[in-house]
């Protein structure tokens, strides 16, 4: 399945998508990483970058067909949710709401909502029990009710399935560390902190702590379950912040504990009854409070603490760096010490310690370079001292000091040029590895959208608006029969234009249609005879011979017609009553207009078809038809009686003789879909389409008036073979 999570980077969604895809079901994300991390989820899924209440979660409901929505992202904090309630509404309400309208437009079949135990308010029935009245006291909670309103009044609207749990104190890894985080998240990091425990009353309140991954297993397996209506999910325990506190400095450590006054919207003592889910999908809570501790400091240890050690070992590094350096420098310059007594002879010409300073600042930068120059010149001064030099005199020696700052010069010069050559080579490096994950990340894009491709194949060549679904579909347009192709023409309609209302009308040169077949739902009634009116949308369908969709939303108006041209005439036309404007899309529009001409093409080689066997069909120089022709007529009425509730009545005609002269009689009082013909018994027979035998008297007395005898057959199945 395509599974859906809001705020899927967040620390209860994350653990829910891991759930569903270690069991290889497809994981999409929604989340605008406001508290959420990337990290969280470390394997193969794709992320839309917004807010829930962003109009552009639209492109991403479009883009991928997903099964179902669980719906994670929310504003929870109480107090914020207080101080700031328009941002906690815009979220829980407002986001809600547009996940809610998005998963009823594309064809969601499992909307899960994430409540809150907060909807309870303070009621001290413990524990309470999902029938409970509701009684919120902070803004939170009672968005979340209505957010539960809202979910069950889509599925009393649109159908969509929802299934909503109300969370007790869900607690475990991941957790982000805020003003708004849970208790025992805020609680663990102050311990490994060794900083006071702050609690917000005496300590004695008590909280229903549930682990998360207790929650995530439980919201697996009642989708998979199909599992739906309003359930608590708990631990059903409570556990008072005392003995939370005890719980973790039995695990970690002791530490003080500081009481401050209640924070507004917060409930004293919350148990939530899970016996209903228990019963329902056979769960229980695996994780105890103690081995749920365990794992959360576990987590922290590393996430909180683990940085801060590399980073002191980073500046133990360069520490070290430095001090390294700063040996390696008088090593060398003790080299040059002892070389400049061995070598004078040779080097007399040569400035020995300007060569060092060169070597230092090129080796080891310009924090050595100095020194290095301090060296040099320290040497000198020592040698003119030994040779009698006053120390004071030194200070205004100008060939003395221009070569201390010639050695300073050459070596900050040159300790900048090699930093500066270092900082390019870094850069260098850094823009390397950032194109080495630019070029993994446009890989993946690149692998991801040819995955895409092709399922979208794979979609185009399966969906049921493919071109081979709608061949299928159409092959019940073979048949020659234009009463055969009416019906046919009905469930090819219903089964690629997903609709359940249409007719069709045949259209006759005095401006009226007359209903040749219509959808099979015994409710639906189309009128039996329309008249056309110039200025309605049939009208102008007929009149302009395309097809013509209902964009005003003209009540008075269906939502399209579709002619049926031969030869340049409309000779019959589709009337669509059911379709959503909504549906009213370009590819449904061209869907549309590939139906009807496969639709017109059939008649007209239907037609074609008939004006060929015209002198086999028909008694000679009449419309009557033969035996052989009028029984397949009879079968096909019937048929279409049974399976598309469109009635015919049978009239005999009396007489054994039946002259020429009285069968164009007969015809010139028949409507463009009524047929007559003989049996094999050389009985005449009138078959009156879409009539009721109480409507049939109407052509009776017509008929009489003509001298031509007829009743109504009431045994018409004895003329079905």
């Amino acid at each position: 399945m395509n599974i859906l999570i809001t705020g899927g980077y967040g620390f209860i969604g994350s653990f829910i998508a891991e759930r569903f895809f270690k069991e290889k079901h497809s994981i999409f994300i929604i989340d605008d990483l406001s508290s959420g991390e990337k990290k969280n989820v470390g394997f193969k899924h794709r992320f839309f970058n917004g807010d829930v209440t962003d109009k552009n979660c639209e492109i991403f409901f479009k883009s991928h067909s997903f099964d179902v929505v669980i719906h994670c992202a929310a504003q929870t904090g109480v107090l914020r949710s207080i101080e700031s309630p328009y941002e906690d509404s815009s979220t829980n309400i407002l986001g809600l709401i547009n996940i809610l309208n998005l998963s009823q437009k594309y064809g969601v079949k499992k909307f899960v909502f994430c409540s809150t135990a907060a909807v309870y308010g303070e009621n001290t029935a413990l524990p309470l029990k999902e029938e409970e009245q509701l009684n919120p006291i902070s803004p939170y909670g009672i968005n979340k009710m209505n957010g539960e309103m809202y979910c069950q009044k889509w599925g009393d609207l649109y159908g969509l399935s929802s299934l909503i749990f109300r969370f007790s104190n869900v607690y475990g890894p991941r957790q982000h560390i805020s003003s708004d985080s849970g208790v025992i998240s805020t609680f663990t990091t102050q311990v490994l902190k060794k900083e006071s425990l702050v609690v917000y009353g005496t300590g004695e309140e008590t909280h229903d702590f549930i682990y998360v991954g207790d929650v995530a297993e439980a919201i697996y397996r009642s989708v998979i379950s199909n599992l739906s209506g309003v359930y608590n999910l708990s631990s059903n325990t409570q556990t008072s912040l005392n003995e939370l506190i005890a719980q973790l400095t039995s695990l970690y450590a002791p530490c003080s504990v500081e009481f401050q006054e209640t924070n507004k919207g917060d409930i004293s003592f919350s148990q939530l009854d899970n016996g209903r889910l228990k019963k329902d999908l056979d769960w229980v809570p695996k994780y105890t409070i103690q081995e749920g501790l365990q794992e959360v400091i576990s987590y922290y240890e590393k996430e909180a603490f683990v940085e801060p050690a590399v980073e002191k070992k980073q500046r133990s590094v360069g520490l070290a760096n430095q001090w390294l350096h700063l040996a390696e420098n008088l090593f060398l310059f003790c080299l040059f010490f002892g070389f400049s007594f061995l070598a004078v002879p040779a080097i007399s010409s040569i400035d020995l310690w300007m060569i060092y300073v060169l070597l230092s600042a090129l080796l080891f930068g310009k924090t050595q370079a100095v020194l290095s120059s301090v060296l040099a010149i320290t040497v000198q001064v020592s040698g003119m001292m030994i040779l009698g030099r006053d120390f004071a005199s030194l200070f205004t020696d100008n060939a003395l000091l221009a070569t201390f700052t010639i050695y300073l010069l050459i070596g900050l010069i040159v300790s900048y040029v090699v930093d500066r050559r270092k900082i390019e080579l870094l850069f260098t490096k850094d823009e390397l590895v950032s194109l080495k994950e630019q070029y993994t990340f446009l890989s993946s894009v690149y692998e991801e959208t040819l995955e895409i491709k092709n399922e979208l194949q794979q979609q185009i060549l399966r969906t049921e608006d493919g071109i081979g679904n709608i061949y299928q579909a159409t092959r019940s347009l073979d048949s020659l029969e234009p009463e055969a192709l009416f019906a046919g023409s009905i469930q090819v309609l219903e089964r690629t234009l997903k609709a359940k209302h249409f007719a069709i009308y045949s259209i006759a040169p005095n401006g009226f249609a007359r209903l040749a077949a219509k959808s099979g739902d015994p409710r639906f009634l189309p009128e039996a005879s329309l008249k056309i009116k110039e200025d309605s949308l049939i009208g102008k369908a007929v009149a302009d011979q395309r097809i013509g969709f209902n964009y005003s939303l003209s009540p008075s108006d269906p939502p399209f017609v579709s002619p049926i041209i031969q030869k340049n005439t409309v000779v019959a036309m589709i009337v669509c009553y059911d379709v959503s404007f909504g549906q009213l899309t370009l590819s449904y529009q061209n869907l549309v207009d590939v139906v009807s001409r496969l639709i017109s093409a059939s008649l007209e080689r239907s037609s074609d078809y008939i004006q060929e066997i015209n002198h086999e069909r028909y008694v000679e120089e009449t419309t009557a038809l033969k035996p052989a022709y009028f029984q397949r007529i009879i079968e096909q009425k019937r048929k279409a009686e049974k399976t598309l509730h469109i009635p015919f009545t049978l009239l005999r005609i009396e007489g054994e003789e039946h002259p020429k002269q009285k069968l164009h009689s007969i015809a010139s009082m028949l409507r463009t879909t009524d047929y007559f013909g003989f049996t094999e018994d050389e009985e005449l027979f009138i078959i009156l389409s879409n009539t009721e035998p109480n409507d049939a008297l109407l052509v009776i007395e017509r008929l009489d008036k003509k001298g031509i005898q007829a009743d109504v057959e009431e045994e018409t199945k004895l003329y079905v073979s």
